[in-house]
């Protein structure tokens, strides 16, 4: 089966794709899952979704890293590899969320948002000032740099 693309909005039908793609049978798949009914039906495929969304280059893969370390499926650290690495999707907003939520760093994150190439960078980094404890000064700046 040709490899589907990623998404930036994780589905039923993109789930579906990937199930038959990663070789299990997505029969049994509801219209309204998320991504810890995926993890319960399916955990013999965790390691190869790990290693479709580490090496996809459409989608958002740094948002599927972020929810599957945030439902428990795979590590924090396996998600903040795969978000340092993102070329496409939203690695700022992935990398706060991992903050907030999954015990990542604020320094981790800081130095992801000032890599970051894609995705809402300024607004990630307004919600780490306002809610996770980075300076003014960083946010004005990351601010500065992406308003040219």
């Amino acid at each position: 089966m040709k490899r589907p693309k990623c998404v930036r909005t994780f589905d039923a039908d993109f789930g579906r794709l990937l199930i038959k793609h990663l070789g299990g049978d997505p029969f049994s798949i509801e219209d309204d899952w998320c991504w810890k009914e995926f993890a319960e039906a399916y955990p013999h495929l965790r390691e190869k979704a790990e290693k479709y969304f580490e090496t996809t280059r459409t989608g958002d893969p740094a948002e599927a890293a972020y929810s599957m370390a945030f439902y428990d499926i795979s590590t924090r650290e396996w998600a903040e590899g795969v978000i340092e690495r993102a070329k496409t999707g939203d690695p700022a907003k992935a990398a706060h969320g991992m903050v907030g939520c999954c015990g990542s760093s604020r320094e981790w994150a800081e130095g992801v948002i000032e890599r970051a190439q894609t995705g809402e960078i300024e607004q990630a980094a307004y919600c780490m000032w306002l809610l996770s404890g980075s300076s003014r000064e960083w946010y004005e700046e990351i601010k500065r740099k992406n308003s040219k």
